[in-house]
Formats: structure tokens, sequence, C-alpha cells
């Protein structure tokens, strides 16, 4: 079996998944109230990466800190009120889908590949937005749901992103018979460099600088 990977933020979608939702949020009129928490949790997590004060807490960090933070603003729902929103939110951003990921996805399809969309996104959204495009398997960051069919904050999130994207996939296709020099992964950050370096044909799109650099030294192909 022949893998083609892609992110999701920046690679499949050009837009950033949590600002977009955060204005979806504002605009469909839902709660102020759980807007101001999660505007209140970010204040500390902004200054602490803007002032670089710990060199451990980098985009990457910052980045699963909103996606944690993020949840705050679904408390007291209930899990199928959250996904009529994400299921909403998705038909906006498909509107944003990059035409040449999508071009990429139909002809690795159309050749054989197993396609597969791996994100730090939650794997609510994601199933939302594989009703727009061809996707075989989702791995994204799971949510824990009570009985009651609300959230579980004291739940422990394993958020997909960077070191985390590798390890997902191992795990899911961990009983499958990969040929991974002949699988190929998508992505556009310095932080997607661990699950591109897995496969055979490792593409950036859209690369930022660091992500830029790697693709140039190594010779790998650039999507823009």
């Amino acid at each position: 079996m022949k893998l083609a990977i892609y992110d999701f933020d920046g690679t499949l979608c050009k837009e950033e998944t949590i600002p977009f939702l955060i204005a979806f949020y504002r605009k469909n009129n839902y709660s102020y109230r759980k807007l101001g928490k999660f505007y209140l949790k970010m204040l500390g997590a902004t200054a602490k990466y803007v002032s670089k004060i710990d060199a451990s807490f980098d985009k990457e960090k910052y980045r699963e800190t909103a996606a944690k933070n993020f949840m705050l603003l679904f408390e007291e729902m209930k899990e199928e009120e959250i996904i009529n929103f994400f299921a909403a939110s998705a038909s906006e951003l498909a509107k944003s889908f990059n035409p040449m990921v999508v071009a990429s996805i139909e002809e690795r399809k159309a050749d054989d590949y197993h396609i597969v969309l791996c994100s730090g996104a939650n794997t609510l959204l994601l199933n939302e937005v594989a009703q727009y495009i061809s996707i075989d398997t989702i791995i994204g960051t799971k949510l824990h749901f009570l009985e009651d069919g609300t959230y579980d904050f004291n739940s422990e999130l394993f958020v997909t992103t960077g070191k985390n994207k590798p390890i997902a996939v191992l795990d899911r296709f961990k009983d499958k018979n990969i040929d991974w020099q002949n699988s190929c992964a998508y992505g556009d950050s310095f932080y997607d460099y661990d699950i591109l370096k897995l496969t055979g044909t490792p593409v950036a799109v859209n690369p930022d600088k660091g992500l830029r650099e790697i693709a140039m030294e190594n010779g790998w192909d650039i999507l823009e």
C-alpha cells in the first residue's frame, strides 16, 4: 500500500483553522462569554510565545495550546451541537481549498494511493471536511466526551502536530504493509518535517522559510 499524506492548515486549506473557526463562531453569534474565556486563556500563552522567554514554547507548542483552549467555546454544548458547528464551518473552509493540492489528491487517488489527511485539527472537523474531497483515512486530534454528551475538559488531548504526526500515522498503519519509499507527503511548515521525511517523496506546499530551506537543501519538490 502506498500512502499520500496531506496536512490540512496551509496545505490542503489556505486558511489557518483556529483563527477561521473563531471568526466563524463570532459571525454566527455564538457565546461571547465563552469567547472571552478563550481570549483570557490565550493571553498568557501569547505573551509567553511572543516574548521568547521560554525557547521550548515555539509556534507548534503555541498552536497546541490554542487547540486545547479552543474547546472552551463549546463548554456545556452537546456533541451533536458541536458536530453541527463543524459541519457548517467545513462548508466554508472547503471554499479555501488549494486547487493545486486538490488536483494532487485526485492524481494520487487515480494512481492507487491511499489518501491520508493528517492534521492537528480535531477529527470532528476533519470528518466534515472529508465530505468535500476524496479522503480514505483521517488522522487528527481526537476529542473525548462525557456520558451526558458534553466535552470532557479533564481528558488529555494528543494533538497530532509536529513530531506527533508520524507517531499517529505509524500507529494507524502498524498492521499494514506500507511502501514508505514510494509513498508521499505534503506539508507547508517546518513543523511538518517529521511527517514529510517519513516518505520517499516529500513535497513542500507554499512552504514557510524553515521548510523551504530544508526542501531546497534536500532537493524536495516545492508546490506553489
